[in-house]
């Protein structure tokens, strides 16, 4: 069950219930209209907006009447509104429950209030869930330090390597024309424009301070009025907003650089996109990025900075531009790390281990 129609989570389930379907389980999933189809997997539509709490109700009694009809041996929640409703009372009828946050909804907002009603929510919902999957092992230990003590199981994320690669120079080079980069380097940010994902941040230091000869690019849907008034010299002409793409592959592969500059994550899909690309990263210390950025023995895929520090990242990014030898081993890197890290397969061995996990721990 999902409220999230567009982005990483979207692409996560897409890639859980390929491999599910062709293990021999049948799988629904419940969401809201405009989701994508899946191959095989059956979609259920749910009456429920995320941003309309008028709709939880109409949501709660669909999703009640989906489990008593399928009759799951267990169900998966994605994201804080799915994982709310799905955990209320008499929501699923005794089935095991399986919680993904995809990132601890008490970030979305600074109030004070907000973040202390959400831990608390999430304390008392995490004693009636019986397996919590994680995208990062970060992401446990943050949910720890607030008092959820729901058994965590980081499973990672999953990348189709055959989808996301590496391209030859030629190739890049038609993808530039294709991309409309008119400067001699781009750098690429994927994500829906929102408070989460840190545009805000970026864009008003690069306004302050554009590299050279250097277009940044917002690749992702959203309001781009607010973004254009924080960055009134450069909108336009060293920033361009593309809005949503139907393929994000070509704006990665046009780059010579993929940015993150979010607030708060867990293993952003569009890092370990950009890693599968072969690209560089420098990315925010969002949960998970570390991990799979600079962790391990392998060489690092780029350069990870302190959450809100966008001079910095700046400086990172503007020194991998300057040493291309540099960027290209942080990109070979990136490829052998999502190849281990992303495996559709063996995440879906981990999330199957998990699903089995939360089905043994029913009383008998």
């Amino acid at each position: 069950m999902s409220e999230v129609q567009w982005g990483g989570v979207v692409n996560l389930i897409r890639e859980f219930t390929e491999e599910q379907v062709a293990r021999g389980d049948e799988v629904l999933v419940l969401t809201p209209s405009g989701f994508p189809s899946l191959d095989n997997a059956d979609i259920e539509r749910w009456d429920l907006d995320r941003g309309k709490p008028a709709t939880y109700l109409r949501a709660y009694r669909q999703l009640r009447r989906a489990v008593s009809t399928f009759r799951p041996d267990v169900v998966h929640l994605h994201s804080f509104v799915a994982g709310f409703l799905g955990r209320l009372p008499g929501a699923v009828a005794g089935t095991p429950i399986v919680y993904q946050p995809h990132a601890w909804s008490f970030d979305l907002r600074e109030e004070r209030l907000f973040q202390q009603s959400v831990k608390a929510w999430e304390r008392v919902a995490g004693w009636h869930t019986n397996v919590m999957v994680t995208n990062c092992e970060a992401e446990i230990e943050e949910g720890l330090s607030i008092g959820v003590r729901t058994p965590g199981v980081s499973i990672g994320v999953a990348i189709d390597p055959g989808h996301f690669h590496p391209v030859d120079e030629l190739e890049r080079e038609r993808h530039r024309r294709d991309c409309g980069v008119t400067s001699g380097r781009m750098l690429v940010v994927v994500g829906r424009l929102v408070r989460q994902k840190g545009q805000d941040q970026l864009v008003a230091s690069w306004e302050r301070r554009p590299i050279p000869d250097t277009e940044l690019v917002l690749v992702g849907p959203g309001d781009q009025e607010g973004l254009a008034a924080l960055a009134p010299k450069q909108w336009g002409s060293s920033i361009r907003a593309v809005g949503e793409q139907n393929d994000v592959r070509p704006w990665i592969w046009a780059s010579d650089a993929v940015v993150l500059a979010s607030r708060y994550e867990t293993v952003a899909l569009a890092v370990a996109e950009a890693m599968s690309c072969g690209r560089a990263v420098v990315a925010t210390a969002v949960n998970g990025t570390s991990e799979v950025v600079l962790g391990g023995h392998l060489p690092p895929a780029g350069r990870i900075v302190p959450l809100g520090a966008m001079d910095e990242l700046l400086d990172d990014v503007t020194r991998i531009l300057a040493e291309p030898a540099t960027a290209a081993g942080m990109a070979a890197a990136g490829r052998i790390r999502a190849e281990e890290h992303f495996s559709p397969a063996t995440v879906a061995d981990r999330l199957r281990a998990a699903y089995l996990q939360a089905i043994g721990s029913l009383p008998d």
